[in-house]
């Protein structure tokens, strides 16, 4: 399952939220845009911490994840 969607055009450049806060490194900084990118969507836990802390709301987890929460601290 995982991530289902993300939609880099509309990611904020520089941002680097979900880059930062994700817990097992799903994401990267794309060198051609500045932007997020996916870059190992097999390691995503479905924790949603990208989800909920992007602030253009362009990250979108499985809906079969059925809002499960998962704090790693």
């Amino acid at each position: 399952m995982g991530i289902k969607k993300f939609d880099q055009e509309h990611c904020l450049a520089g941002c680097d939220i979900c880059i930062e806060d994700c817990p097992t490194d799903v994401f990267a900084k794309d060198p051609e845009t500045g932007k997020a990118r996916v870059a190992f969507p097999q390691d995503c836990w479905e924790c949603l911490l990208c989800e909920e802390e992007c602030p253009a709301k362009v990250i979108k987890i499985s809906p079969a994840v059925a809002r499960k929460v998962w704090y790693p601290y």
